[in-house]
Protein backbone atom coordinates (compact mmCIF):
# COMPACT_ATOMS: atom_id res chain seq x y z
CA UNK A 1 0.00 0.00 0.00
CA UNK A 2 1.43 3.29 -0.90
CA UNK A 3 0.74 6.93 -0.62
CA UNK A 4 -1.19 7.19 -3.77
CA UNK A 5 -3.69 4.77 -1.99
CA UNK A 6 -3.90 6.81 1.11
CA UNK A 7 -4.23 9.97 -0.58
CA UNK A 8 -7.31 7.98 -2.56
CA UNK A 9 -8.74 7.57 0.56
CA UNK A 10 -8.70 10.79 1.75
CA UNK A 11 -10.50 12.00 -1.53
CA UNK A 12 -12.98 9.96 -1.09
CA UNK A 13 -14.03 10.72 2.17
CA UNK A 14 -14.31 14.28 1.16
CA UNK A 15 -16.68 14.21 -1.93
CA UNK A 16 -18.91 11.84 0.31
CA UNK A 17 -19.26 14.69 2.72
CA UNK A 18 -19.61 16.81 -0.32
CA UNK A 19 -22.36 14.43 -2.09
CA UNK A 20 -23.97 14.76 1.83
CA UNK A 21 -23.51 18.78 1.85
CA UNK A 22 -25.69 19.04 -1.84
CA UNK A 23 -27.90 16.55 -0.72
CA UNK A 24 -29.18 18.47 2.41
CA UNK A 25 -28.92 22.29 1.42
CA UNK A 26 -32.58 22.82 -0.07
CA UNK A 27 -34.41 26.05 0.17
CA UNK A 28 -38.07 24.59 0.09
CA UNK A 29 -39.14 27.75 2.02
CA UNK A 30 -38.34 30.08 -1.20
CA UNK A 31 -36.96 32.40 1.09
CA UNK A 32 -33.73 32.20 -0.40
CA UNK A 33 -31.29 31.99 3.03
CA UNK A 34 -32.61 28.54 4.22
CA UNK A 35 -29.89 25.65 3.85
CA UNK A 36 -26.71 24.70 5.18
CA UNK A 37 -23.60 26.92 5.53
CA UNK A 38 -20.43 25.64 5.83
CA UNK A 39 -16.37 26.56 6.17
CA UNK A 40 -15.52 22.85 5.65
CA UNK A 41 -12.27 22.08 3.36
CA UNK A 42 -14.95 19.92 1.37
CA UNK A 43 -17.29 22.41 0.73
CA UNK A 44 -18.40 22.95 -2.34
CA UNK A 45 -17.21 25.96 -4.25
CA UNK A 46 -19.97 28.88 -4.62
CA UNK A 47 -21.94 27.14 -2.25
CA UNK A 48 -23.22 28.90 0.91
CA UNK A 49 -20.45 29.96 3.07
CA UNK A 50 -20.04 30.36 6.97
CA UNK A 51 -18.20 32.61 8.88
CA UNK A 52 -17.55 31.22 12.47
CA UNK A 53 -16.05 32.29 15.04
CA UNK A 54 -16.01 30.67 18.54
CA UNK A 55 -14.71 32.77 21.27
CA UNK A 56 -13.55 34.85 19.60
CA UNK A 57 -11.24 33.25 17.02
CA UNK A 58 -12.35 31.33 13.52
CA UNK A 59 -13.69 27.84 13.73
CA UNK A 60 -13.10 26.23 10.24
CA UNK A 61 -14.59 22.82 9.67
CA UNK A 62 -17.97 23.45 10.63
CA UNK A 63 -21.89 23.15 8.89
CA UNK A 64 -24.73 25.37 10.49
CA UNK A 65 -28.32 24.68 9.08
CA UNK A 66 -30.54 27.40 8.40
CA UNK A 67 -34.61 27.11 8.28
CA UNK A 68 -37.09 30.08 8.15
CA UNK A 69 -40.02 29.06 10.07
CA UNK A 70 -42.11 32.00 9.29
CA UNK A 71 -41.10 36.22 8.49
CA UNK A 72 -40.13 36.61 12.30
CA UNK A 73 -38.53 33.31 13.33
CA UNK A 74 -36.27 30.30 12.21
CA UNK A 75 -34.45 27.04 13.56
CA UNK A 76 -31.07 27.01 13.69
CA UNK A 77 -28.86 24.03 13.73
CA UNK A 78 -25.22 23.93 15.04
CA UNK A 79 -23.57 21.04 13.67
CA UNK A 80 -20.90 19.51 15.82
CA UNK A 81 -19.79 22.83 17.03
CA UNK A 82 -20.71 22.47 20.91
CA UNK A 83 -18.39 19.97 23.09
CA UNK A 84 -19.87 16.22 22.58
CA UNK A 85 -22.83 17.26 20.59
CA UNK A 86 -23.57 16.27 17.00
CA UNK A 87 -25.89 18.82 16.75
CA UNK A 88 -27.86 21.28 19.04
CA UNK A 89 -31.51 23.20 17.46
CA UNK A 90 -31.83 26.65 18.29
CA UNK A 91 -35.96 26.39 17.80
CA UNK A 92 -38.00 29.64 17.16
CA UNK A 93 -34.90 32.25 17.52
CA UNK A 94 -36.30 35.99 16.48
CA UNK A 95 -35.11 37.02 13.28
CA UNK A 96 -34.40 41.00 12.12
CA UNK A 97 -35.25 42.14 8.50
CA UNK A 98 -32.46 44.12 7.27
CA UNK A 99 -32.02 44.83 3.69
CA UNK A 100 -30.01 41.62 2.58
CA UNK A 101 -31.12 39.59 4.74
CA UNK A 102 -31.86 39.02 8.83
CA UNK A 103 -29.89 38.84 12.00
CA UNK A 104 -30.30 37.21 15.02
CA UNK A 105 -29.57 37.00 18.25
CA UNK A 106 -29.82 34.74 21.75
CA UNK A 107 -28.56 32.36 24.48
CA UNK A 108 -28.30 28.84 24.14
CA UNK A 109 -27.64 25.94 26.14
CA UNK A 110 -26.98 22.16 24.20
CA UNK A 111 -28.39 19.17 25.65
CA UNK A 112 -25.02 18.43 27.93
CA UNK A 113 -25.28 21.75 29.59
CA UNK A 114 -23.20 23.85 27.54
CA UNK A 115 -24.72 27.45 28.00
CA UNK A 116 -23.52 30.34 25.21
CA UNK A 117 -24.23 33.27 23.84
CA UNK A 118 -25.07 34.07 19.89
CA UNK A 119 -25.63 36.81 17.46
CA UNK A 120 -24.75 36.21 13.97
CA UNK A 121 -26.44 37.16 10.32
CA UNK A 122 -27.91 35.44 6.82
CA UNK A 123 -27.91 36.92 3.47
CA UNK A 124 -28.34 34.37 0.20
CA UNK A 125 -25.20 32.29 0.21
CA UNK A 126 -23.33 33.47 3.46
CA UNK A 127 -24.00 33.53 7.28
CA UNK A 128 -22.21 35.02 9.99
CA UNK A 129 -22.10 33.80 13.26
CA UNK A 130 -20.40 34.26 16.35
CA UNK A 131 -20.62 32.09 19.83
CA UNK A 132 -19.56 33.96 23.47
CA UNK A 133 -19.33 33.26 26.64
CA UNK A 134 -19.45 29.65 26.39
CA UNK A 135 -19.21 27.65 29.27
CA UNK A 136 -19.53 23.69 29.29
CA UNK A 137 -20.72 21.90 32.90
CA UNK A 138 -18.41 22.04 35.70
CA UNK A 139 -16.10 19.18 36.07
CA UNK A 140 -13.16 17.99 37.74
CA UNK A 141 -10.79 19.18 35.20
CA UNK A 142 -12.18 22.41 34.67
CA UNK A 143 -12.49 22.85 38.97
CA UNK A 144 -8.56 23.20 38.51
CA UNK A 145 -8.34 24.57 35.08
CA UNK A 146 -4.31 24.03 34.70
CA UNK A 147 -2.42 20.70 34.67
CA UNK A 148 1.20 20.08 35.23
CA UNK A 149 2.60 17.17 33.98
CA UNK A 150 4.90 15.85 36.68
CA UNK A 151 8.00 16.17 36.67
CA UNK A 152 10.07 12.77 36.28
CA UNK A 153 12.36 11.82 39.05
CA UNK A 154 12.05 9.22 41.85
CA UNK A 155 12.90 8.81 45.65
CA UNK A 156 12.83 6.40 48.80
CA UNK A 157 10.01 7.09 50.92
CA UNK A 158 8.30 5.37 54.18
CA UNK A 159 4.67 4.58 54.62
CA UNK A 160 3.80 3.71 58.33
CA UNK A 161 2.44 0.72 57.86
CA UNK A 162 3.99 -1.00 54.51
CA UNK A 163 7.69 0.53 55.06
CA UNK A 164 9.82 1.91 52.34
CA UNK A 165 8.54 2.15 48.88
CA UNK A 166 9.57 4.04 46.09
CA UNK A 167 8.09 6.88 44.75
CA UNK A 168 7.96 7.59 40.87
CA UNK A 169 7.60 10.74 39.66
CA UNK A 170 6.83 10.73 35.87
CA UNK A 171 5.02 12.31 33.68
CA UNK A 172 3.87 9.36 31.60
CA UNK A 173 2.32 5.87 33.47
CA UNK A 174 1.48 2.43 31.68
CA UNK A 175 -0.50 -0.22 33.57
CA UNK A 176 -0.82 -3.39 31.98
CA UNK A 177 -1.26 -7.36 32.50
CA UNK A 178 1.79 -8.45 29.73
CA UNK A 179 4.28 -9.71 31.40
CA UNK A 180 7.22 -8.15 28.99
CA UNK A 181 5.61 -4.76 29.19
CA UNK A 182 5.18 -4.51 32.54
CA UNK A 183 8.96 -5.85 33.02
CA UNK A 184 10.09 -2.72 30.78
CA UNK A 185 7.93 -0.24 32.10
CA UNK A 186 10.31 1.04 34.94
CA UNK A 187 12.93 1.83 32.49
CA UNK A 188 9.97 3.05 29.80
CA UNK A 189 8.42 5.40 32.05
CA UNK A 190 10.54 7.70 33.41
CA UNK A 191 12.23 8.40 29.47
CA UNK A 192 8.38 9.13 28.33
CA UNK A 193 8.11 11.34 31.24
CA UNK A 194 10.99 13.19 30.48
CA UNK A 195 9.96 13.35 26.70
CA UNK A 196 7.05 14.84 27.87
CA UNK A 197 8.26 17.60 29.98
CA UNK A 198 10.75 18.55 27.58
CA UNK A 199 7.85 19.87 25.05
CA UNK A 200 5.07 20.54 27.35
CA UNK A 201 4.73 22.95 30.40
CA UNK A 202 1.09 22.66 31.38
CA UNK A 203 -2.66 21.47 29.67
CA UNK A 204 -5.56 23.82 30.47
CA UNK A 205 -9.14 22.47 30.55
CA UNK A 206 -10.66 25.98 29.62
CA UNK A 207 -14.68 26.92 30.80
CA UNK A 208 -15.33 27.23 26.92
CA UNK A 209 -14.54 23.71 25.93
CA UNK A 210 -11.34 24.38 24.46
CA UNK A 211 -8.03 21.97 25.33
CA UNK A 212 -5.07 23.92 25.34
CA UNK A 213 -1.18 23.49 26.16
CA UNK A 214 1.63 25.37 26.68
CA UNK A 215 4.58 23.76 24.64
CA UNK A 216 7.96 24.49 23.54
CA UNK A 217 9.99 23.37 20.29
CA UNK A 218 13.56 21.52 20.01
CA UNK A 219 15.82 23.58 22.45
CA UNK A 220 18.88 24.49 20.53
CA UNK A 221 21.98 22.56 20.83
CA UNK A 222 19.77 19.51 21.84
CA UNK A 223 20.23 15.89 20.45
CA UNK A 224 17.31 13.78 20.24
CA UNK A 225 19.28 11.43 22.67
CA UNK A 226 19.13 14.42 25.10
CA UNK A 227 15.43 14.28 25.65
CA UNK A 228 15.65 11.12 27.53
CA UNK A 229 16.71 13.19 30.75
CA UNK A 230 15.23 15.21 32.95
CA UNK A 231 14.67 18.63 31.30
CA UNK A 232 16.27 21.80 32.91
CA UNK A 233 14.19 24.65 33.68
CA UNK A 234 13.08 25.89 30.57
CA UNK A 235 13.16 29.73 30.08
CA UNK A 236 9.28 31.17 30.21
CA UNK A 237 9.54 32.95 27.01
CA UNK A 238 10.48 29.53 25.60
CA UNK A 239 6.75 28.15 26.12
CA UNK A 240 4.18 28.83 23.30
CA UNK A 241 0.62 28.96 24.38
CA UNK A 242 -1.57 27.06 21.37
CA UNK A 243 -3.78 28.61 20.01
CA UNK A 244 -7.94 27.65 20.93
CA UNK A 245 -10.06 25.86 18.37
CA UNK A 246 -7.91 23.11 17.13
CA UNK A 247 -9.64 20.17 19.99
CA UNK A 248 -12.33 20.78 22.11
CA UNK A 249 -13.39 18.14 24.77
CA UNK A 250 -16.30 17.16 27.32
CA UNK A 251 -16.40 14.85 30.07
CA UNK A 252 -18.95 11.76 31.09
CA UNK A 253 -20.02 10.92 34.83
CA UNK A 254 -17.03 13.19 35.94
CA UNK A 255 -14.82 10.06 34.83
CA UNK A 256 -14.58 9.70 30.83
CA UNK A 257 -12.89 12.32 29.09
CA UNK A 258 -13.45 13.14 25.71
CA UNK A 259 -10.96 15.28 23.26
CA UNK A 260 -12.55 16.12 19.88
CA UNK A 261 -10.25 17.11 17.19
CA UNK A 262 -10.73 19.38 13.74
CA UNK A 263 -10.44 16.74 12.04
CA UNK A 264 -10.11 19.37 8.59
CA UNK A 265 -7.37 20.43 10.51
CA UNK A 266 -5.75 16.47 10.53
CA UNK A 267 -6.92 16.12 6.92
CA UNK A 268 -4.87 19.51 6.39
CA UNK A 269 -1.92 18.26 7.81
CA UNK A 270 -1.71 14.53 6.38
CA UNK A 271 -1.94 16.52 3.16
CA UNK A 272 1.14 18.97 3.84
CA UNK A 273 3.46 16.24 6.32
CA UNK A 274 4.47 13.95 3.24
CA UNK A 275 6.54 11.21 5.39
CA UNK A 276 8.19 7.75 4.50
CA UNK A 277 5.67 5.98 6.29
CA UNK A 278 3.48 5.09 3.70
CA UNK A 279 4.89 2.30 2.07
CA UNK A 280 3.94 -1.29 2.90
CA UNK A 281 0.51 -0.46 4.54
CA UNK A 282 -2.33 -3.07 4.55
CA UNK A 283 -5.88 -1.47 3.11
CA UNK A 284 -7.66 -2.90 5.64
CA UNK A 285 -5.06 -1.13 8.27
CA UNK A 286 -5.90 2.33 6.47
CA UNK A 287 -9.57 1.79 6.43
CA UNK A 288 -9.91 1.03 10.08
CA UNK A 289 -7.55 4.00 10.98
CA UNK A 290 -10.02 6.14 9.07
CA UNK A 291 -12.75 4.57 10.63
CA UNK A 292 -11.43 5.49 14.06
CA UNK A 293 -10.24 8.78 12.98
CA UNK A 294 -13.76 9.53 12.10
CA UNK A 295 -15.16 8.35 15.04
CA UNK A 296 -12.66 10.71 17.00
CA UNK A 297 -14.15 13.70 15.11
CA UNK A 298 -17.47 13.24 16.16
CA UNK A 299 -17.87 11.18 19.53
CA UNK A 300 -14.30 12.80 20.44
CA UNK A 301 -10.99 10.51 21.38
CA UNK A 302 -12.02 8.82 24.87
CA UNK A 303 -9.74 8.59 28.04
CA UNK A 304 -10.27 7.88 31.59
CA UNK A 305 -10.02 10.23 34.46
CA UNK A 306 -8.74 9.00 37.75
CA UNK A 307 -7.93 10.11 40.77
CA UNK A 308 -4.20 8.98 42.27
CA UNK A 309 -3.81 8.15 45.93
CA UNK A 310 -0.47 7.88 45.87
CA UNK A 311 -0.80 5.03 47.83
CA UNK A 312 2.00 1.80 47.35
CA UNK A 313 1.30 -1.09 45.46
CA UNK A 314 3.03 -4.62 44.67
CA UNK A 315 4.69 -3.80 41.10
CA UNK A 316 7.07 -7.05 40.27
CA UNK A 317 7.54 -7.51 43.78
CA UNK A 318 8.44 -4.06 44.47
CA UNK A 319 6.59 -1.31 46.57
CA UNK A 320 6.09 1.51 44.32
CA UNK A 321 3.63 4.95 44.44
CA UNK A 322 3.03 7.20 41.56
CA UNK A 323 2.95 11.07 42.62
CA UNK A 324 0.50 13.36 40.77
CA UNK A 325 -3.26 14.16 41.62
CA UNK A 326 -5.19 12.56 38.36
CA UNK A 327 -4.08 9.73 36.31
CA UNK A 328 -5.50 10.70 32.48
CA UNK A 329 -4.73 7.66 30.46
CA UNK A 330 -6.19 5.93 27.33
CA UNK A 331 -7.00 2.12 27.02
CA UNK A 332 -6.17 -0.34 24.06
CA UNK A 333 -9.90 -0.68 22.92
CA UNK A 334 -9.08 3.12 22.17
CA UNK A 335 -6.25 2.82 19.90
CA UNK A 336 -6.10 -0.76 18.96
CA UNK A 337 -6.56 0.50 15.27
CA UNK A 338 -3.27 2.00 15.25
CA UNK A 339 -1.13 -0.61 17.30
CA UNK A 340 -0.14 -2.22 13.60
CA UNK A 341 1.20 1.47 12.56
CA UNK A 342 4.09 0.90 15.28
CA UNK A 343 6.82 -0.37 13.82
CA UNK A 344 6.19 2.47 11.06
CA UNK A 345 7.46 4.95 13.51
CA UNK A 346 11.26 3.93 12.26
CA UNK A 347 10.60 5.75 8.81
CA UNK A 348 9.76 8.93 10.95
CA UNK A 349 13.42 8.68 12.64
CA UNK A 350 16.28 11.20 12.53
CA UNK A 351 18.91 9.53 10.33
CA UNK A 352 21.60 10.04 12.87
CA UNK A 353 19.40 8.21 15.19
CA UNK A 354 19.22 5.65 13.20
CA UNK A 355 22.84 5.67 12.27
CA UNK A 356 23.99 5.30 15.87
CA UNK A 357 24.99 2.80 18.18
CA UNK A 358 21.49 1.77 18.67
CA UNK A 359 20.22 2.23 15.18
CA UNK A 360 19.86 -1.15 14.19
CA UNK A 361 17.92 -2.41 17.20
CA UNK A 362 15.46 0.19 16.45
CA UNK A 363 13.31 -1.97 14.26
CA UNK A 364 13.10 -5.17 16.36
CA UNK A 365 12.45 -3.40 19.38
CA UNK A 366 9.23 -1.66 17.58
CA UNK A 367 8.24 -4.89 16.41
CA UNK A 368 8.41 -6.43 19.64
CA UNK A 369 6.78 -3.73 21.42
CA UNK A 370 3.69 -3.44 18.72
CA UNK A 371 3.44 -7.26 19.37
CA UNK A 372 2.96 -7.09 22.93
CA UNK A 373 0.91 -4.64 22.47
CA UNK A 374 -1.74 -6.17 20.60
CA UNK A 375 -1.56 -9.41 22.53
CA UNK A 376 -2.32 -7.66 26.59
CA UNK A 377 -5.36 -7.55 27.48
CA UNK A 378 -5.01 -4.64 29.48
CA UNK A 379 -3.58 -1.53 28.90
CA UNK A 380 -3.65 1.73 30.62
CA UNK A 381 -1.25 4.53 29.18
CA UNK A 382 -1.15 8.03 29.49
CA UNK A 383 -0.27 11.22 31.97
CA UNK A 384 0.13 11.69 35.36
CA UNK A 385 -0.96 15.38 36.07
CA UNK A 386 -0.83 17.75 38.75
CA UNK A 387 -3.16 20.65 40.67
CA UNK A 388 -0.26 22.58 41.12
CA UNK A 389 3.48 22.95 39.32
CA UNK A 390 6.06 21.02 40.54
CA UNK A 391 9.62 23.41 41.16
CA UNK A 392 12.82 21.02 40.20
Amino acid sequence: MNKYLLRNFLYAICVATLLFACDDNDDSDGSGMSGIYSNKLSAPEGGNTLTLTYSGREFIGKDVSFKMTNDNTANITLHGILPGETTTLLENVAISAGSNGYSFSGNGTGTNGTSFSYTGSVEKSKMTLALTDVKVATNQLTSNGNWYPVLGRTSTETDPVLGEYTLMRCAFHLVTDNALLAQFAPMLEPIAGNLICWFINEVTFNPDGNITARYATMPEGKAIGDLIQLPPNRQDSEWISSPINLASYYVKDDSELYIVPNIDMILYQIEQNKTKADGGLDAAVIAAVYQQLNKWSTTGIRMNIRKNSETPSNNMGNLIAYKGDIFLFIDKEEIEAFLPLLPLVKDLLPEDMLGGSLGSMIGPLLDILANSLQQTKTLEMGMMLSKQKDIQ
